[in-house]
């Protein structure tokens, strides 16, 4: 089997019905490769649909407990066949070549890589029933797109051995959002794997409707806590970099400056239902000032002192 595509999927009923539906079209023989939804936990009937689904690859899914994209993931890894795991969200929908072009790229590959590709931000209902994978405008911004955060679990592949040689992904990142893929791909770096892009493995990633101030919030301490954990496992400049470590600092003068007086959840919550033109302002003051937040308790709570 060259590669199985795992899909850790979670109360996403109508997005994971065009992922699958995409996958049906790939160009790569349908015999040589497997798709593997591992169910976190849904509630919304996502194990049902994958387990009828009518698929021309080899289908399956498992039912599991709801703990976590990271270890669903895991799951699916240690059920694959394939020499190489390719990593997709249900969220996103996959392009005719993309596993084709995965597969290609690790066999033309020099050394072990873990290979990514690029994530286009689509959204509006239409665009289940008839992903725009043609359009000039989509392909045009995957061309473009050389550059990006490596290992981001929307779009990524890596050897099997190589994965569970590392130990996969780290369940203490738990439930939260952020980090859990990207810190597995360092842990990759460091083991050796080189890392390749190939921008003709894109994938469409959908958002369905404009997210709530009260889910971006969430998502802010989420990410800041995992920020200082991933740091905490590995204090390098590099990750300093990914984790956005420059958000405790602007925090700090947001602070000094009084700013964050009017940063309030409240505050903004009253801006956005009325349509005050400030409130896209007050909003990316109050998402930095959680996410900081987070990050410094975490780091306090590790012994690390933010200034180091």
């Amino acid at each position: 089997m060259d590669a199985s595509v795992i899909i850790a999927a979670y109360n996403r009923k109508d997005l994971l019905t065009t992922c699958l539906r995409c996958l049906d079209a790939q160009d790569h023989p349908a015999s040589d490769f497997e798709v593997i939804v591992v169910d976190d936990g849904s509630t919304d009937g996502s194990v049902e649909l994958a387990r009828t689904w009518p698929a021309r690859y080899k289908l399956r899914c498992i039912a599991a407990a709801h703990q976590g994209p990271g270890p669903a993931r895991n799951l699916g890894v240690t059920e694959a066949t394939g020499d190489i795991v390719i990593f997709l969200d249900s969220d996103a929908f996959a392009s005719p070549r993309f596993v084709s072009e995965h597969v290609k790229s690790h066999r033309q590959a020099c050394c072990p890589v873990f290979v990514d590709g690029p994530a286009v931000n689509i959204s509006g209902r239409e665009t289940l029933a008839n992903p725009p994978f043609i359009s000039w405008e989509i392909r045009a911004q995957a061309f473009l797109d050389f550059f990006g955060t490596p290992f981001v679990s929307v779009n990524v592949s890596c050897p099997r051995a190589a994965f569970l040689r590392v130990g996969g992904f780290d369940a203490r990142f738990g439930k939260a959002y952020g980090y859990e893929d990207t810190e597995l791909g360092v842990r990759l770096r460091l083991s050796g794997l080189g890392n390749l892009r190939n921008r003709r493995a894109y994938v469409l990633h959908h958002s369905d409707g404009t997210p709530t101030l009260e889910s971006e919030m969430k998502k802010r301490r989420e990410c800041g806590s995992n920020g200082a954990l991933f740091y905490e496992k590995f204090p390098l400049p590099d990750v300093k970099k990914l984790i956005n470590w420059g958000s405790l600092a602007w925090d700090s003068r947001l602070e000094r400056a009084g700013l964050l007086r009017w940063a309030t959840p409240e505050r903004a919550a009253a801006m956005k239902r009325s349509g005050n033109p400030l409130y896209p302002i007050i909003r990316k003051m109050l998402l930095i000032h959680l996410y900081a937040s987070a990050l410094r308790q975490g780091l306090a709570d590790a012994g690390i002192n933010e200034e180091e």
